[in-house]
């Protein structure tokens, strides 16, 4: 029997695993598919939460504290895995293509720097200081350069590396049948694999939350948004930094390629590129970068995000069952809050104080 068993592998459940974990606690982690299979990898691996929220509050606060542990966690985890994650924090620029993107983008700076954040507002000439490559149709843009992006896929290979090192016990292509209540109290999960028994149970799995919550008659809105992506060669394109604009993004990476995306599309459980998500995707970035055009074009993959009712992810108890918890709802925002819920809820499970996730706990929705 574990301290804590973590239903779920993708990007959060490893991270809540390998968190729990390293505070000196039993932990098994389980997973019905591959490690990190959807949302984590229907992402491009952005740690931009200046550029992602849209306002101050309790988001733009959660992400902002994850980016600033994301240097000192990635290096853990590179020591413990022996590999590069290959984390950027080396500056972003949100770009404005028209008048009125710019009128959005100089309010969104105004708030930006009166709350004391690094931005910085760039006409078009300073823009292509930064970035050669913009597009003339680029009239202006906020830099901000403490944020930047990490490789999703190399980061999802250190932690579960990182974790079986920790000793954490891993089972991929265990898939829960249903949930263990003794006494009202939640003690495991039934699996494909046999019954497995915990202290603590969290439930990280992503889109898949809500159908599991349903299995104790209890309603927790998540529901499945897929995400197309794609990417092309960087081999005569010499990008410097990573593109925001309305229509898409643009990210280039250490390993040769460039990420390119992305699509939000309901679709239920589809995880399937389409004709159309990829056309969207390629379309929405040419006006950026025209170079991208002569690019060599090398995959696209799509994944779902868990989307809550209200934007915000599901941190900590779930009201009147004893010993269970959520960790997920994160939308597009999982790879960047990783660090941060991991800490939140190895927290909770360790103090039982809920005060840090108030503004996420999943009572909210089932007062």
């Amino acid at each position: 029997m574990s301290d804590c068993l973590v239903v779920g592998g993708g990007i959060i459940g490893l991270s809540v695993a390998y968190e729990l974990s390293r505070r000196g606690l039993a932990v098994t982690l389980i997973e019905q598919g591959d490690w990190g299979g959807q949302a984590s990898s229907a992402a491009a691996g952005m740690l931009a939460p200046l550029k992602e929220f849209a306002s101050p509050g309790p988001m733009l606060d959660l992400g902002m504290e994850s980016l600033h542990l994301y240097p000192e966690w990635a290096q853990e985890l590179e020591e413990r895995a022996s590999g590069d994650v290959q984390l950027s924090l080396e500056g972003l620029v949100t770009v404005a293509l028209n008048g009125q993107e710019r009128e959005q983008l100089q309010a969104k700076h105004h708030w930006q720097k009166e709350a004391g954040h690094d931005v910085h507002w760039l006409e078009c000439n300073e823009l292509r200081d930064v970035e050669p490559l913009l597009s003339d149709q680029v009239v202006a843009g906020i830099y901000s350069p403490g944020e930047g992006h990490i490789n999703n896929r190399l980061l999802l290979r250190s932690l579960v590396t990182a974790c079986r090192v920790q000793g954490v016990t891993l089972l991929s292509g265990c898939v829960v049948s249903g949930i263990a209540v003794k006494s009202g109290r939640v003690v495991g999960v039934e699996t494909t694999s046999g019954p497995i028994r915990a202290d603590q149970t969290v439930i990280a799995s992503g889109a898949w939350a809500g159908i599991m919550m349903q299995m104790l008659d209890v309603a927790i809105p998540v529901r499945p948004v897929r995400g197309q992506i794609a990417a092309v060669s960087s081999v005569g394109i010499p990008l410097r930094t990573v593109i925001f604009g309305t229509t898409g993004y643009i990210t280039p990476k250490k390993d040769g390629k460039i990420v390119i995306g992305a699509t939000e599309d309901e679709s239920g459980f589809q995880r399937e590129v389409t004709m159309a998500g990829l056309a969207s995707i390629l379309n929405g970035v040419m006006p950026y970068v025209p170079a991208l055009h002569a690019a060599a074009f090398l995959e696209a993959w799509g994944g779902l995000r868990p989307a809550t009712a209200d934007g915000k992810p599901l941190l900590g108890p779930v009201p009147g069952w004893e010993g269970l918890s959520l960790a997920g709802g994160h939308f597009r925002n999982g790879i960047l809050l990783s660090p941060i819920t991991a800490k939140r809820i190895a927290d909770y499970i360790e103090s039982g104080r809920t005060d840090k996730i108030e503004p996420f706990l999943p009572s909210r929705f089932l007062s």
